[in-house]
């Protein structure tokens, strides 16, 4: 009698020791996120587009035509690897959001991603050139002007792209109990 039940109290023990474990083994949070916690990589602005867009630079008629050309030529040559990008991006919309993907497609996205890295890396080279370029044509006051709108325009792009990839994050589903009903707004619909 006493061997019986030491062996059921050791049984006992054990399940009360494991059974927590390996309940909660079921519900780990599986990161589905495919972008390594990283927003987009964010390309330079140009110089000369910004100058040309703004009013209040007082650009002579020389300069804006220089600016212009200066901008065209950024244009064509970045134009291959933009259409790289193009070419690269996913077709497809996940319908469950980021945490819905096949591995299929966490593969595309990563492919995407990488593509965009080294394109960034490409044009970025490209655009400084260009600014240096566009920037030679400016006078003193306008350089300062245009300084100012880069440093914007860069913040500006960085915000959008931080803001873009909180976007994705809402849409990995948060962790919830199997069997958990939800409505469209997140809540249970019996609250």
């Amino acid at each position: 009698m006493r061997r019986q039940f030491r062996s059921v109290a050791t049984i006992a023990a054990f399940a009360f020791v494991a059974l927590p474990s390996v309940a909660r083994a079921q519900y780990i949070h599986h990161d589905n996120d495919p972008f390594g916690g990283k927003p987009a990589p964010v390309t330079p602005p140009s110089v000369a587009q910004v100058a040309l867009d703004d009013k209040e630079i007082a650009l002579d008629d020389v300069q804006r035509a220089q600016l212009k050309r200066i901008q065209a030529h950024l244009d064509s040559a970045n134009a291959p690897f933009l259409k790289t990008l193009d070419a690269a991006r996913p077709t497809w919309r996940p319908a469950g959001g980021l945490g819905d993907l096949s591995q299929e497609q966490r593969d595309q996205l990563v492919a995407y991603r990488h593509a965009q890295e080294a394109i960034v890396d490409s044009v970025a080279p490209n655009v400084v050139k260009a600014n240096e370029e566009a920037r030679a044509v400016l006078r003193p006051e306008q350089r300062d002007r245009a300084a100012k709108l880069e440093k914007d325009a860069r913040k500006r792009a960085e915000e959008l792209a931080k803001k873009e990839f909180e976007v994705k994050q809402e849409m990995v589903p948060r962790e919830r109990r199997r069997g958990e009903i939800r409505d469209g707004t997140g809540g249970s619909p019996l609250d």
